[in-house]
């Protein structure tokens, strides 16, 4: 009876380190641990231009499938400077198996392939956009960026739209 106390103890130790780390197998997982990742870091960008102040600009690049945050110029550096000679939070991916697809603009614009820009302004008035994630079994999820009251938002694709006032 011990022996069996003593198995099942052990497997049960096994089970409750494995089991958190199966959640990145699953596609459906890994594509809304994606969505999280995006919707964090647009939040985090957006609060660091109303708190230290300055345009900071969330770079996508559809291509490689990451995005990274780039800070405003220094108090040394032209205010102009270009956004791709600032410097950057770092890259960032996109779990494996995770494509972004598209980034939707409120004007009714997209963009499904190159380098998107999307300004986000110390005011948090501007940055407003939708990020399209798909999976390979063809899920999908949006990430819904509404720049004035800083919301985020995670639904299906059909449902991601800007609303028309």
């Amino acid at each position: 009876m011990i022996e069996l106390i003593v198995v099942v103890t052990i497997l049960g130790l096994l089970a409750s380190v494995v089991a958190p780390n199966l959640d990145g197998l699953s596609p459906k997982y890994r594509l809304r641990s994606g969505a999280r990742t995006i919707g964090q870091n647009i939040s985090w960008a957006r609060s660091l231009g109303g708190g230290v102040g300055g345009e900071y600009v969330i770079q996508y690049d559809l291509s490689q499938n990451t995005f990274t945050i780039v800070f405003p110029p220094q108090e040394d550096e032209d205010p102009d400077l270009d956004i791709d000679s600032r410097q950057t939070m770092g890259t960032m991916t996109v779990p494996d198996g995770i494509e972004i697809r598209r980034i939707m603009h409120p004007d009714g614009g997209s963009e499904e392939s190159g380098v998107v820009d999307i300004m986000l302004d110390e005011y948090g008035t501007t940055g407003s956009h939708i990020v399209l994630l798909t999976n390979e079994e063809n899920n999908s999820i949006a990430v819904y960026f509404e720049a004035i009251i800083g919301s985020i938002q995670y639904m299906p694709e059909d449902e991601a739209e800007f609303p028309q006032w």
